[in-house]
């Protein structure tokens, strides 16, 4: 005879949705690599423009400048992203996943669906009911 009580905590073990580190370690992959290749181009633009006013300029200046677009950038995306998967869930553009399926259910022409894709990566449980 089972436990009644027992098939409640089985059916939440079913809502429950597990992060998957690689999903976790890819969408953080593709912010770092995203937030790097802006701020080299930032700071090649930056560099190119202060050595023109001041051709004694610091290295350190250019790469605290490089420093800090990258965490710029990089805060700039993660804030992006959540803000588009904020609305496409409000729009109805993201649904919960279905059983078996790793992630949530994204439409195809949901708006900015790359960044709404990169924050149910980095934040998996973000679309649970």
């Amino acid at each position: 005879m089972r436990d009644p009580s027992n098939k409640q905590v089985e059916g939440l073990k079913k809502q429950m949705v597990r992060p998957r580190p690689g999903t976790m370690f890819r969408g953080m992959l593709k912010v770092v690599l995203i937030a790097i290749a802006a701020s080299q181009i930032l700071t090649t633009a930056f560099s190119v423009l202060a050595r023109q006013i001041d051709a004694g300029l610091s290295p350190q200046i250019i790469s605290v400048f490089g420093f800090v677009t990258c965490g710029l950038v990089s805060m700039w995306l993660q804030a992006d992203a959540r803000r588009a998967f904020g609305f496409a869930k409000e729009k109805g553009f993201v649904a919960a996943a279905r059983d078996g399926q790793p992630g949530p259910r994204i439409a195809a022409d949901c708006p900015r669906r790359w960044l709404v894709v990169l924050h149910s990566e980095l934040n998996p449980t973000a679309a649970t009911p």
